[in-house]
């Protein structure tokens, strides 16, 4: 039961693990080249991609040469929601402090009765130990950005807001996903299938 009510509670508070940010793909221009993904000015390497996928790979006991095609699409997913969250934090002018990150952290960890609980629960959610903190951070800056966009609204009003917000913010600066790793689903806010077409475009 203690472990239903900690993904519960985590499924909740984290805004941003249910809002895998999306947008069109425009295609695999020379924005993408050598990316596997581009938002706005910021491109996500390759070679950041595949290290946060082979931690993730580590900590479940496999390979980190495995094959896995939906772990790297939920992975990048996240890179991208996490960098979307990041760019709406800046322009609406929302930080987040390190305590902040603890005590949210903390209160995982005294729900789901332990620290290795809480891994065990990330660890389903494709998250490694070692990136915790990051994704941490990434939800409180999304939970607090609900509060600055909808004060009056409760959890789930201010998971929406953040939500459009986040696609807006995808619309203005721009996303792209390298064909290679599938297409950027703006309704469904994931990273969708790869194109069929993909034999056809360019190479990276």
């Amino acid at each position: 039961m203690r472990s239903v009510r900690i993904q519960r509670v985590i499924a909740t508070a984290v805004i941003a693990g249910t809002v895998v940010a999306s947008m069109t793909l425009t295609g695999c221009g020379a924005s993408t080249s050598g990316a596997a993904a581009v938002v706005g000015d910021t491109r996500i390497s390759e070679q950041t991609l595949t290290s946060t996928v082979q931690e993730v790979l580590v900590a479940q006991q496999k390979s980190p040469n495995t094959s896995d095609a939906a772990l790297t699409s939920a992975v990048l997913g996240r890179l991208v929601t996490s960098e979307l969250v990041d760019q709406l934090a800046a322009e609406a002018g929302v930080t987040v402090t390190q305590g902040a990150i603890d005590s949210t952290l903390q209160g995982y960890v005294q729900q789901a009765g332990g620290e290795a609980a809480v891994q065990d629960i990330l660890l389903q959610r494709n998250v490694a130990p070692s990136q915790i903190e990051a994704f941490v951070r990434t939800n409180v800056l999304a939970q607090l950005l609900g509060q600055a966009l909808a004060p009056q609204a409760g959890i789930e009003g201010q998971s929406d807001a953040v939500v459009a917000a986040i696609i807006e913010t995808s619309l203005v600066v721009g996303t792209e996903v390298s064909p290679r790793f599938g297409t950027w689903e703006p309704t469904k806010l994931t990273i969708g299938p790869v194109p069929n077409d993909l034999s056809v475009l360019p190479a990276l």
